[in-house]
């Protein structure tokens, strides 16, 4: 298997599903389903409605789809 190198992840606090979704380059709809399958990690829901990735969110999100 050929991996190519990891996106650069941007100098930003938080992050939005469609953020952290370009930068995985991987559908939304697998991060929401990843969120109910790996228990102990899901994203800020301050009460607005959106899903908040801290940076440490995004790192496990390319690490998990680089270990799938």
């Amino acid at each position: 298997m050929i991996v190519g190198p990891l996106p650069e992840i941007p100098d930003k606090l938080y992050f939005r599903i469609g953020d952290v979704a370009r930068l995985g380059n991987i559908k939304p709809y697998v991060l929401r389903f990843w969120e109910t399958d790996f228990r102990g990690w899901a994203p800020r829901n301050p009460g607005t409605g959106h899903r908040l990735y801290r940076r440490k969110d995004v790192e496990m999100v390319l690490e998990i789809k680089r270990l799938l």
